[in-house]
């Protein structure tokens, strides 16, 4: 029986609005009480998380920043840091690629330089506590991932120069059509979900998964039901074993709900 079920957050629990399903809720207590653990996986920041799952947010794990932190009962259970100098390094070429602005994501916050409407609009909706500096470089927070947005295309365009200068000491992912997440070789969501299996005895045949794109590659290798979204990128559908209704047709809990019928 499936003892521990993550899912991604945008494009898969919230739809198109940015909401949630009112069944998710119930669900997920409901699960708790069976002993089934519930994991909200994603790029956004953890307290961007708590607060979305406040009503419930004690009988849930949180895995944020894309596997680089993970919070359980509001202890942080696991951070995976960059070095500063590797931070340095990555800004400085963030700051060369036309139409890319970094955003370097800590333990007690978000950093920006730049308080462009649109940047600025897509900041407040992934990260709850942010602060908008002129060198972020100067913030003293130790950083777990850091996050480009790019105004073109995230996968054509900041993607591309940022693998060929990053690639090989870095685990980069596009985690959506402006974003691209950079952090610690081997940091993923599926590397937060090992440990999570690991810490709790749970195993592949026991791990449900939730998803729709590149950054919730390696968690959807981690577990024997996983689903890609309807709406997911194609790259994901080919390596999952099974496809949900997408996120504006309540697939998440449909699918859950189908499983312990």
């Amino acid at each position: 029986m499936v003892k521990l079920i993550s899912a991604d957050m945008d494009g898969t629990l919230l739809d198109s609005n940015k909401e949630l399903s009112p069944e998710l809720f119930p669900l997920i207590e409901s699960l708790a009480e069976q002993g089934v653990r519930f994991a909200a996986a994603s790029g956004r920041q953890y307290y961007n998380l708590e607060h979305i799952f406040e009503p419930i947010k004690d009988k849930m794990i949180f895995i944020a920043e894309n596997g680089s932190v993970v919070f359980e009962n509001n202890v942080n259970s696991f951070a995976n840091v960059i070095d500063r100098e590797t931070v340095c390094e990555i800004v400085e070429e963030i700051r060369k690629i036309t139409g890319a602005s970094p955003v370097i994501c800590g333990l007690r916050g978000a950093y920006a330089e730049s308080d462009e409407p649109e940047l600025l609009e897509n900041i407040k909706m992934y990260y709850r506590r942010y602060e908008i500096m002129d060198d972020i470089l100067k913030t003293e927070d130790d950083i777990c991932k850091i996050a480009v947005y790019d105004y073109v295309n995230a996968e054509t365009n900041s993607h591309i120069p940022l693998v060929e200068a990053f690639g090989k000491q870095m685990e980069i992912a596009v985690s959506g059509e402006h974003w691209v997440d950079l952090s610690n070789p081997g940091c993923n969501k599926g590397t937060a979900i090992s440990k999570i299996q690991e810490k709790y005895g749970i195993s592949y045949e026991e791990t449900m998964l939730f998803g729709d794109y590149l950054n919730d590659y390696e968690m959807m290798k981690t577990g024997r039901y996983s689903y890609a979204m309807e709406n997911a990128h194609p790259q994901l559908k080919e390596i999952c074993n099974y496809t949900a209704k997408s996120n504006d047709e309540n697939g998440v809990v449909e699918a859950i709900r189908a499983y312990f019928k």
